[in-house]
């Protein structure tokens, strides 16, 4: 530690070479985007689970950015998430409850992450803004500790001069010694200094609203008896309007739609608590979607074990509509999820879309 007239100053050298080899389990994060410009990177969010939920907890004016934002999280696996309940704590932070396949591998427990502050900033380690980018693949870049107020925030500032906290960065991790040590709030983007909270406090705030209104946090989303839910998908929707949620909502209103960049197109559905016997999958148009667009050759898989599911492929199909609609039917299996592999649409292009899904009881 230097003092130079009175304002701490602790260096944390950034061995870069270092840091990239560093792959923390609590430090497992996402990439917060926008349905209206997915391509651009709107912030972070840093994900943990608790009361059975997974949380993505993230700068408030990060989670307000959007209706529904979309969440994809480190890594090749490519899980993605869509916001389901955004709680501001106060202090520019926000918690979020996300639906997707991502909740199926959310990070660690709320509890079991380490609150250390003092510890890593005493010893001066290793020291990174820790950032997911829109390919999901990780970006560290090392900063320093320019002022630590002891109780909330600290302010850091990159290492060269040559380097600048972007736009989008907010959220992102300050490790030291490979450690959580904060939380990215903003960028002074005229001085270059970054404003951070401290993980003890940010862990604090977070656990201390949970438990305030716990029986909300962790009442599942309401679910009509007997109904399919989709769980999971690995391709962007086009937009707000046209998540995933809309194929299983009752009524005819909206269309699913989808950008797709490697076929296939996966939906991945849970059923309604208990194993049921499955007989058929029904595919249905909405007049706003164009034909061209709908589904084509489909795979059904099924599975009986929740969390990682080993599948079984049921039926394989070239989908013919008549009056909007197609379906699949095969012999009764019994099944606690389903996984719909698209693998073309009609006119065998880049893009799906579908009005409703129905699984056949």
């Amino acid at each position: 530690m230097f003092d130079f007239g009175g304002v701490a100053i602790r260096t944390v050298t950034a061995l870069f070479a270092g840091l990239l080899a560093v792959s923390p389990a609590a430090a497992q994060q996402s990439v917060v985007r926008s349905y209206e410009a997915l391509a651009q990177e709107i912030g972070q969010a840093w994900m943990v689970h608790s009361g059975g939920r997974c949380l993505g907890i993230m700068p408030n004016h990060v989670a307000q950015q959007g209706t529904v934002l979309s969440l994809l999280r480190e890594g090749r696996a490519g899980l993605r998430a869509d916001t389901a309940e955004i709680i501001d704590l106060g202090d520019d932070i926000a918690i979020v409850r996300v639906e997707g396949n991502l909740a199926q591998d959310c990070g660690r427990t709320l509890g079991s992450l380490s609150r250390q502050v003092e510890h890593h900033l005493r010893n001066s380690g290793l020291g990174a803004l820790r950032t997911i980018n829109g390919d999901g693949t990780v970006r560290h870049l090392p900063v320093t500790v320019v002022d630590d107020d002891g109780e909330t925030f600290l302010r850091i500032r990159p290492n060269l001069d040559s380097e600048r906290i972007q736009r989008g960065d907010s959220g992102s991790l300050l490790m030291v010694n490979g450690q959580v040590v904060g939380m990215l709030l903003s960028v002074d983007a005229r001085a270059g200094v970054g404003k951070v909270m401290r993980v003890d406090t940010l862990l604090d705030k977070v656990e201390a609203r949970l438990h305030e209104i716990r029986t909300v946090q962790t009442k599942p989303a309401a679910v009509r008896s007997g109904m399919w839910k989709i769980s999971g998908w690995n391709v962007d929707s086009t937009g707000v309007s046209h998540t995933t949620a809309t194929l299983t909502e009752p009524g005819t209103d909206g269309f699913w739609s989808a950008h797709v960049p490697a076929w296939p197109a996966v939906l991945e559905l849970d059923g309604p608590q208990s194993i049921r016997a499955v007989r058929g999958v029904e595919f249905t148009s909405s007049p706003e979607v164009d034909a061209k667009l709908l589904p084509a050759q489909v795979q059904v898989l099924t599975s009986i074990k929740p969390g990682s599911s080993a599948w079984r492929s049921v039926a394989t199909e070239i989908l013919t509509y008549h009056d909007g609609r197609a379906r699949i039917d095969f012999l009764p299996v019994r099944a606690l999820k389903l996984r719909i592999e698209i693998y073309s649409s009609q006119d065998a292009g880049d893009a799906v879309a579908l009005g409703r899904l129905q699984v056949i009881e």
